[in-house]
């Protein structure tokens, strides 16, 4: 991969995440200057430190996903925390980062788990959560299409995510054609943002990629 983002600048919102730090990783060995961001950092202040971005990865927190809970039992307080604190951080940064955005050639790649296609049993917040930023990231891909922007999503195992919460739930379509029933190695998920982020998929947008091993097979 050395070369690929060869003089690209790369902003990555939750560099500090678990998948934050492989994503970070991946777009170095690639070439990018990477500028990492935290979790809940001011999208408008990141954003206006750099003048043109060419590749904005948000990562999101799921690696702070509270314990599984019934759906019966989850009060307004934390519906709010696990589903409307996610999806309007990314809505702030996706519009503060519009004018800063390189057009055309600017990439956009959204991380989300694979919860949010199948659900999720105690997880109903975060998987709607998730599947929310998911069509947005659809939508901001019609929209932003006719600018050079690709906005792309990719899905991944929440448990690899989120290393540190037990007893999170495992999205069980089918078994994992990989033979595991996720992509441990972040370092992979990692490179498979830097392609995205990349010329090579300058023909992709709206699509969602699965790195779960081959657990979800659909868009």
């Amino acid at each position: 991969m050395d070369g690929l983002l060869a003089g690209k600048v790369a902003l990555v919102q939750g560099a500090a995440t678990p998948i934050g730090r492989a994503v970070c990783a991946a777009l170095r060995d690639a070439g990018a200057a990477v500028e990492p961001t935290g979790s809940g950092a001011s999208p408008a202040a990141s954003w206006a430190a750099l003048a043109t971005v060419d590749v904005y990865v948000h990562c999101g927190r799921w690696d702070e996903v509270g314990a599984p809970c019934p759906f019966a039992t989850l009060d307004d307080v934390a519906f709010a925390e696990a589903f409307e604190r996610p999806v309007l951080e990314l809505i702030a940064s996706l519009r503060a980062g519009y004018a800063h955005l390189a057009k055309p050639g600017g990439r956009v790649v959204v991380i989300v788990p694979t919860a949010a296609m199948a659900g999720a049993p105690g997880l109903a917040a975060t998987a709607a959560a998730a599947e929310a930023q998911r069509q947005l990231a659809k939508s901001v891909a019609r929209q932003w299409g006719s600018d050079g922007l690709s906005v792309n999503v990719v899905a991944a195992d929440l448990a690899a995510m989120a290393p540190g919460i037990a007893g999170l739930p495992a999205v069980s379509l089918s078994p994992p054609a990989l033979g595991s029933p996720a992509v441990a190695d972040l370092g992979a998920i990692g490179r498979l943002v830097a392609v995205l982020a990349s010329g090579e998929a300058s023909a992709l947008t709206g699509a969602t990629l699965s790195a779960d091993g081959g657990v979800w097979m659909a868009p």
